[in-house]
């Protein structure tokens, strides 16, 4: 689950960052793509990455499937990787 969702964060992050809102986001962005530094972007491209970065949370997710209830917090933490602006 861990690993899965730091991979998810990570593609999200970079997405946000090259794609994202500074005002909504309430930080500078586009720093990656301004000092040159090789992303999940650089290296998929964008829909790639953004299908990647959903596979992943769709993975962690799984890695829950034998939990009930319990571990719903878990879930919307994944799925919130995906979804969040900032």
């Amino acid at each position: 689950y861990a690993h899965d969702l730091g991979l998810a964060f990570q593609i999200a992050d970079d997405l946000l960052d090259a794609e994202g809102d500074e005002t909504v986001a309430g930080k500078k962005l586009r720093k990656d793509g301004e000092a040159g530094k090789a992303t999940f972007l650089t290296l998929l491209g964008v829909e790639r990455a953004r299908a990647q970065c959903g596979m992943l949370v769709d993975q962690a997710i799984e890695h829950l499937r034998h939990y009930g209830p319990e571990a719903d917090l878990l879930r919307a933490v994944a799925r919130y990787v995906v979804e969040r602006d900032h």
